[in-house]
């Protein structure tokens, strides 16, 4: 079953996805609020918060307030003791723990082993494993690039590192069973988790981490590093305070994705970074890979964690580097054929997020919508077809799906087949057929023309074809990975095949005053908030110029 057929069949299924801005915002602020109830930071936190706003820091009351947790007290110095500090002496007590790294650190490390408890209690063991292998990497990877690249103490950045998925734990813990299926098919397909979460909720885990951030109260500078958006061309030219630690952070995620997560795609996106922040080449790259595992695995183990075993980073480096040698032999290659699977790598992660919608409105206390079924048009009726369906014979089973706004699923199926075309690094283009009337007597054969569209369109050999009928006179298709040339090629064929059609009615002497044309629209690759419905205003505009010419015509735009 194709990717678009398994997603619409979820969507029929369960309550619409509602990715507007304003239903991410109400979504995002209902979970907070939540939260914010169930996750209370631990007392010591609390103190060591109020503690450390005084540039004073009384630091014997500081180390009376850590010793208050011994447990917390001792995971501290595991961790002041492991190579991450590389201290030339052991540190055995908290007082040589403030003489050698000073309050700040100390203080940093408290909040970042702090976290609630609860935040844990209902995290599965797949899901925690990766939570703590994607956690402590990035940690470790932002405190050796600020250190190592931007020559700046690395405690700020370990922290923001540390803090920045605790969102991920607060979605386990709230959806449970759906966010958990999510995960997993992310994990399993080496998917964006990110833009997944954006596409399914409006709104990613990290937003999620900035509001809980800000509630307890943490030092603005970590929180808004945290919340900046991660593009790179935007951060490159920022001249703001936490610039160089976002940048930093920028960095780290991508190597955290590539050597904790085992996403080789990613690494023409680092060494982009490197030439846009100016900071690092394949080698220094390479070099800094080298440094991280020691230390990672070191922290798990002061930690009393246990990570994923056979885990090597710079042999997975290596094999990114010799992946994109390859396709490099090959230019006709896509750079996401890196680490790529059998084609269906983002299916499961598609099916899984439709469920995230209604799990996230069971958890705010909504309503679920009733679903209702659309009455049939005439063109329906007449052509044997739903007013959206796909060339498909598994499209079949949909038809028998009750549907409650035929307009908003395309426009869902729209915005998703624009983001795993982002994801897969594909072109994506949308084709709208229009027919209009040459002589004011026509509304007559409006149902022999409908007619026509729908046979063309079912005709087609293109897999996985969507097509939304919209009204007698006009289909809409979506066509994931066509670039601007194919769309095009593909309406002068659709068009010849439909007067094809048309002459054949007529020697059979039926008369039919129709022009036909076809508007495309097109995307080479997707940018980050690439709006979907542009592509369908586009090809719109394009319709309105094909018909004005007077002849049966196709007319096409390429969105920058």
């Amino acid at each position: 079953m194709s990717k678009v057929h398994e997603l619409y069949l979820r969507m029929n299924a369960e309550t619409p996805i509602d990715v507007s801005c304003s239903s991410a915002a109400l979504t995002l602020e209902g979970l907070v609020s939540q939260a914010n109830h169930l996750y209370t930071l631990p007392a010591v936190a609390c103190q060591v918060i109020q503690l450390t706003r005084n540039p004073k820091v009384d630091t014997h009351a500081l180390k009376e307030c850590i010793q208050t947790d011994p447990a917390l007290a001792a995971k501290i110095l595991r961790v002041v003791n492991s190579s991450l500090f590389g201290l030339s002496q052991e540190v055995r007590d908290l007082n040589q723990a403030i003489a050698l790294l000073g309050t700040k650190p100390l203080k940093l490390l408290v909040l970042g082993f702090s976290l609630p408890e609860k935040l844990f209690y209902d995290v599965a063991r797949e899901q925690l494993d990766w939570f703590w292998m994607s956690t402590l990497t990035r940690a470790v990877a932002a405190r050796t690039i600020s250190e190592k690249l931007y020559y700046q103490p690395g405690d700020d950045a370990f922290l923001a590192g540390l803090l920045q998925d605790i969102g991920v734990l607060v979605l386990l813990g709230q959806l449970q069973e759906p966010y958990a299926n999510f995960l997993s098919s992310v994990i399993n397909d080496h998917a964006d988790l990110e833009q997944f979460e954006i596409e399914s909720l409006g709104f990613d885990h990290r937003a999620l981490t900035v509001a809980l951030l800000r509630h307890w109260q943490m030092p603005e500078f970590l929180v808004e590093s945290i919340a900046q958006p991660r593009h790179a061309a935007v951060l490159a030219r920022q001249n703001l305070p936490v610039s160089d630690l976002s940048c930093t952070l920028h960095i780290a995620d991508l190597l955290a994705e590539l050597v904790g997560r085992n996403r080789l795609d990613v690494l023409p996106d680092l060494l982009e970074l490197g030439v846009l922040y100016g900071k690092f080449d394949r080698d220094k790259l390479t070099e800094i890979v080298s440094y991280l595992q020691p230390q990672v695995n070191q922290l798990a183990e002061a930690m009393s964690l246990q990570l994923p075993k056979h885990q090597d980073f710079v042999a997975i480096m290596t094999d990114a580097h010799q992946q994109i040698s390859l396709l490099a032999e090959n230019v006709s290659a896509p750079l996401s054929l890196l680490g790529a699977g059998d084609g269906k790598s983002d299916s499961r992660v598609l099916v899984d997020a439709a469920h995230l919608r209604s799990a996230v409105d069971s958890f705010l206390g909504k309503p679920l919508p009733k679903v209702e079924s659309k009455p049939q048009s005439t063109d329906t009726a007449l052509s044997g077809t739903s007013d959206l369906h796909n060339t498909s014979p598994l499209f079949g089973q949909l038809l028998a799906e009750p549907v409650s706004s035929q307009e908003s699923a395309f426009e869902r199926i729209l915005t998703l087949t624009v983001g795993q075309c982002r994801a897969q690094r594909k072109p994506v283009s949308l084709v709208i057929l229009g027919a209009v009337e040459r002589c004011a007597n026509e509304n007559e054969n409006h149902q022999v023309i409908s007619q026509v569209l729908d046979a063309v369109c079912q005709e087609t050999d293109v897999e996985d074809l969507v097509v939304e009928s919209r009204g007698p006179c006009h289909r809409v298709l979506l066509l994931a990975d066509f670039d601007r040339q194919q769309a095009v090629r593909f309406g002068q064929q659709t068009l010849e095949r439909i007067q094809g059609m048309i002459r054949h009615l007529e020697v059979k002497g039926k008369t039919i005053s129709y022009l036909v044309g076809a508007g495309v629209a097109s995307v080479t690759l997707p940018p980050k908030n690439f709006p979907p419905l542009d592509l369908l205003e586009t090809a719109q505009r394009c319709l309105s110029a094909a018909h004005a010419g007077g002849v049966f015509a196709v007319k096409s735009l390429e969105i920058y």
